[in-house]
């Protein structure tokens, strides 16, 4: 898969920047089409997108100097300095330094059903990523998608990437699933889309995702397909 890159780096107790970024997602891209098919019509969306982002954490991490995955599975944020390897759980759970990352498939219409290998971008109606708190800053956000064909079959790839840091809490919504047993999430806002999209690292070289990212995220900048 072909990328359009725009100019990045940022110092989070690590430097990240666009080549991280492109060449963790090209290992995630490979590594997914290496699992068969039927993986990925038998997992629901929501498996297969924590099984996606969890894989581009550890690449990315894998590519940043000074970076490690944090090392506890409800840790805060995602990807923190290797210094970080020797913390208290406590501390783990919402470190001063680090890279959120969070990815989704997109939305579709009500009532349209797809499955797994079948692409999507042209029935997306938006996107939406989701977080556990309000607090959600310095934030990668991915959009993935059924796109990359081989042997007749579509994978699952990364098709976009976007940073800020410049969310704060009214960027999100209220909180849902905040009695019984319910995962507790609360959604991006429209305010804080415009802002993601202010920040494209990476979008698929691909007419259907341009278009389609750009209207949703308010992408202003002109992204021209090679």
């Amino acid at each position: 898969m072909e990328y359009i890159t725009k100019e990045f780096e940022a110092n989070l107790g690590f430097k990240v920047t666009t080549e991280q970024i492109l060449k963790a997602t090209n290992e995630l891209n490979d590594f997914l089409q290496t699992l068969p098919p039927h993986l990925y019509k038998s997992l629901d969306f929501k498996t297969t997108g924590a099984m996606v982002g969890a894989i581009f954490c550890a690449q990315l991490a894998n590519n940043i100097e000074g970076a490690i995955v944090n090392p506890i599975e409800k840790g805060y944020p995602d990807i923190i300095p290797s210094s970080g390897a020797t913390a208290s759980e406590e501390q783990l759970r919402n470190y001063p330094y680090g890279l959120e990352v969070k990815g989704t498939v997109g939305n579709l219409p009500t009532g349209t059903k797809l499955k797994g290998g079948q692409q999507r971008i042209g029935v997306l109606s938006t996107v939406t990523w989701q977080a556990h708190h309000r607090e959600v800053n310095n934030v990668l956000c991915i959009v993935w998608d059924f796109c990359n064909e081989k042997d007749g079959f579509m994978y699952p790839a990364l098709t976009a990437a976007f940073f800020s840091s410049e969310l704060s809490a009214s960027d999100w919504g209220e909180i849902s699933g905040t009695t019984g047993r319910n995962t507790k999430v609360c959604g991006m806002k429209e305010c804080g889309k415009t802002k993601m999209g202010k920040g494209l690292i990476l979008i698929y070289n691909s007419e259907d995702y341009i278009n389609k990212y750009s209207k949703i995220l308010k992408i202003n900048d002109e992204i021209q397909t090679s």
